[in-house]
């Protein structure tokens, strides 16, 4: 490439001051290649982040592993003589910790309220799970020594449960008839702390108390309904439990975390690939903005192509001096949002608070003002609806430097049509018509 073809290129992006609408053309090109950029990288890394966090907080509160029995009397999980069991499981290289569970459906009543929630039972006075430990804010030296429950923080807060305070688990207990159905099972139980995962399904619906007391809620005798597993790599999940399954025999099942939650982790693949696409086309719509301006630009400068044809200049030179314009604009548009892109990715929890904290300090002033009556802070993450307390992110470099790989591609792409048709053009009918 010579070097007149390089300077050419980058000076017909400018335009002349009677065409000032083509440099507003060559600007908005560079803005929505930005834009295209910019909001596919915040938006992916958000989408990383909460994909991850969610992963984690399961993880971090399930089990990595879960062993069940196909023969169990109660539901088709009961295990019977579990110890045996846990000691052989224990043995296994890469698992850390195995912990027996009863975990079931029933009704929580608290005053006039009655919700459905979930009742996991685990640990004793001798294996405390350290899994649980970590999330009690309150009372967690009384776990699985005394009798009694811990609630999620949210669910507390929500039902105005204080600290001492009894409420009532209702389940089905038994076995089913046709003619009685199940019989209920009821227990009182002293709230004896609270705890907070940071996922909001489990801080808002699960209910913690010891295996021994669970086994005599749901009246099962000295049987678990599950082992939950915990192993050194969470990335061997697969292949531990496919190892386990052959360790154990077929008359128990394994089952990882992401199998258990399949739908939720399918759910959000799928969000993360059409929210991908449809941003992508951000960039492709950028791709057609540079094309159109490129179009006026050659109609702009056919005076100056022709003198460069009469002066030598070869068709192939005439399109690179256009093909060039087009990849200027998309690297000054893909560099601004990758750059950008990072800062807000990677900053984006304390801007959102700032938007947050200018917005309901505006509209309070305006309330306040007008006497509209009492003003409710707004959340642009609502934790009820988007599960999780934070805004998490997670910046792929692989994604990041496809994008900006894709961004200058489909730039310089977009400009061979126009960039070609300035090839084509007859030095002689251009200077003679000019």
């Amino acid at each position: 490439m010579k070097l007149y073809e390089f300077f050419v290129g980058f000076r017909y992006l400018k335009s002349k001051k009677s065409r000032v609408f083509i440099s507003f053309n060559t600007f908005l090109s560079v803005l929505i290649v930005f834009i295209g950029v910019f909001v596919l990288i915040v938006v992916v890394s958000v989408m990383n982040g909460f994909q991850s966090q969610i992963r984690d907080k399961i993880l971090d509160v399930d089990s990595h592993i879960t062993v069940s029995s196909i023969y169990g009397e109660t539901r088709g999980k009961a295990i019977k003589n579990y110890s045996k069991l846990v000691d052989k499981l224990k043995n296994v290289p890469g698992v850390t910790s195995v912990t027996p569970f009863i975990q079931g459906q029933g009704l929580f009543r608290h005053q006039t309220y009655i919700k459905p929630v979930m009742i996991r039972g685990m640990g004793t006075k001798k294996n405390r799970p350290l899994q649980v430990l970590k999330f009690i804010t309150e009372g967690r030296q009384d776990y699985a020594i005394k009798k009694g429950v811990y609630l999620g923080a949210e669910m507390a807060t929500s039902y105005g449960i204080k600290l001492g305070q009894k409420i009532e688990l209702i389940v089905p207990k038994g076995k089913l008839t046709a003619t009685t159905g199940v019989n209920p099972g009821l227990g009182k139980y002293r709230v004896l702390g609270f705890f907070k995962t940071g996922y909001y399904d489990f801080d808002t619906q699960l209910v913690l108390m010891s295996l021994r007391d669970s086994q005599r809620l749901y009246s099962l005798g000295k049987v678990v309904w599950g082992l939950g597993l915990k192993i050194d790599d969470i990335f061997k999940m697969d292949q531990m439990s496919r190892e386990i399954q052959e360790l154990i025999g077929f008359e128990y099942l394994t089952m990882t975390a992401e199998e258990k939650n399949q739908n939720l982790f399918y759910a959000l693949k799928l969000e993360k690939l059409i929210m991908t696409i449809i941003l992508f086309l951000i960039i492709v719509s950028a791709g057609f903005t540079i094309m159109g301006t490129l179009v006026m630009v050659v109609m702009e400068k056919r005076k100056a192509i022709g003198v460069l044809k009469t002066m030598g200049a070869k068709p192939t030179s005439i399109m690179l001096i256009f093909i060039l314009e087009g990849f200027l604009i998309g690297l000054v548009g893909t560099f601004l949002g990758v750059i950008l892109g990072l800062a807000a990715a990677l900053n984006l929890e304390a801007i959102i608070y700032w938007i947050e904290g200018a917005l309901n300090a505006s509209l309070s002033y305006i309330y306040h003002l007008f006497d509209l009556g009492f003003f409710y802070k707004i959340s642009l993450v609502p934790k009820n609806i988007y599960y999780i307390d934070s805004i998490p992110t997670e910046v792929s470099p692989e994604f990041v430097v496809f994008i900006a790989i894709c961004s200058l591609f489909l730039s310089t792409v977009a400009a061979v049509f126009p960039s070609w048709q300035a090839s084509k053009q007859n030095p002689v009918e251009t200077i003679r018509y000019e």
